[in-house]
């Protein structure tokens, strides 16, 4: 544990406890258009949107605006979001009464917590644990329920394992438990089908945010809101190219583990990108998603002699670019899907050393679990939600976000949270 810039606290840690299983990727956006009546899989019409929902057409457009534009780290019309993606900036953008940040402290020191007020019982459930990922995560997810006059009662579980028959004992357990909603991140991909199977035989709204699954989970799930991996992939290698300017030029590829979901979906879509622009890959490697991994992967560069102009990582970078630094070298231009708010601290001690790079960036998604409650409270309610959702991802220089660096927030937490500094702090004391 160190105190970094911005009077923060960095505690490195894991990306994920386990690796993730490579499962088959998404291949189409289905953006939609959310209804007043209905559900999502084909049943019969319900009734029209309660009056006490909140949705984007109910906040201040400015609010809904602003949060949407820190989540995704850029300017993008609400009109232009899903209507449920814009539906869960308009609950994000709304601050908790005193009433309510309080019951959060309380429900985040606890493995479930009662809400004094409406029917539903959401669960959260994570494949992984002890993280700041997870962490984060989890106070994300739980403060957009408690936002829910609708939401009664929230229940946790996670898996200190990270095994595929833990995770499935306890979304069979929240089954059991008869709970209205589960969001879930399909770490495993499809290995959670069964589970996923089970909660739609009883009656139970199974969400996923955040991680892909394969094309056969779509008549098992509710809704699907995963990470668009080949987008970022894609714009990541064109900004980089753009940036790099004529010329031939080579990269390297890093993710956590072999055989994971993620690179599996983002790599070969920014390598195409680059081919067509005649870059060369030089290298490619795996760090665990540790900050040993990443160090041993940037000494190794460093030492190979390589020059590569660019390289593509799954997750912070920050410890790849401090032996850069240190060693009085320029990094190579880079892109994470995952920056920690300490990328700022690197940027500036690279700008100290005299060393100029160009860094790239999108969100950090911890905030996709606020898009798994609200489609799960809006299905169950009767709106119309589609099966298949894809929020926007700009990816962006880090440069041009410097108004997220959040005096007091924690080093390892990932940019951005719709979290204050104090609530970030909490999700990662209360794990």
């Amino acid at each position: 544990m160190k105190t970094t810039g911005a009077g923060r606290t960095e505690v490195r840690r894991n990306r994920f406890s386990m690796p993730i299983v490579a499962g088959a990727v998404f291949a189409t956006i289905l953006t939609g258009c959310s209804t007043t009546a209905g559900t999502n899989t084909g049943g019969t019409a319900s009734h029209g949107v309660p009056s006490d929902l909140i949705t984007a057409s109910s906040v201040d457009s400015k609010e809904v605006a602003a949060t949407a534009k820190k989540a995704l780290l850029a300017d993008v019309p609400v009109s232009e979001l899903p209507p449920v993606v814009a539906d869960a900036f308009a609950v994000a953008s709304k601050p908790l009464t005193d009433a309510q940040l309080q019951l959060l402290k309380t429900c985040l020191s606890q493995r479930s917590c009662d809400t004094g007020q409406g029917t539903l019982t959401v669960a959260i459930n994570a494949d992984f644990t002890n993280n700041p990922v997870w962490s984060t995560r989890r106070a994300e997810a739980t403060a957009q329920a408690l936002a829910y006059p609708q939401v009664k009662r929230i229940i946790f579980t996670s898996s200190s394992s990270g095994n595929i028959a833990e995770v499935l004992a306890n979304l069979r357990s929240l089954i059991a438990q008869k709970v209205d909603i589960i969001v879930e991140d399909p770490v495993f991909g499809g290995a959670i089908l069964p589970a996923a199977r089970e909660a739609k035989a009883a009656g139970i709204t199974f969400v996923t945010a955040n991680s892909p699954l394969p094309p056969e989970a779509a008549e098992m799930v509710a809704a699907q809101l995963p990470y668009d991996l080949c987008g970022i992939g894609t714009s990541a290698a064109k900004k980089i190219v753009a940036d790099a300017g004529t010329g031939s030029k080579s990269y390297a590829f890093y993710t956590g583990v072999p055989g994971n979901a993620n690179a599996a979906e983002w790599q070969p879509c920014a390598e195409k990108e680059l081919t067509a622009a005649g870059w060369k890959q030089a290298v490619s490697g795996f760090t665990q998603w540790t900050g040993q991994g990443e160090t041993q992967a940037a000494n190794e560069l460093l030492a190979s002699g390589k020059d590569v102009s660019a390289m593509f990582y799954d997750y912070s970078a920050d410890a790849f670019l401090r032996p850069y630094i240190s060693a009085g070298k320029t990094p190579p231009a880079s892109f994470v899907d995952t920056a920690n708010y300490s990328a700022f601290d690197v940027a500036n001690d690279a700008k100290k050393a005299g060393l100029s790079t160009a860094n790239y960036v999108s969100n950090g998604h911890v905030w996709y679990a606020r898009m798994g409650v609200t489609a799960g409270v809006e299905i169950k309610l009767g709106v119309i939600v589609p099966n298949k959702v894809l929020a926007p991802v700009p990816v962006v220089a880090l440069a041009d976000i410097l108004d997220q660096n959040v005096a007091g927030m924690p080093s390892n937490v990932p940019l951005p949270t719709l979290l204050s500094p104090e609530l970030a702090k909490l999700a990662l004391s209360a794990g």
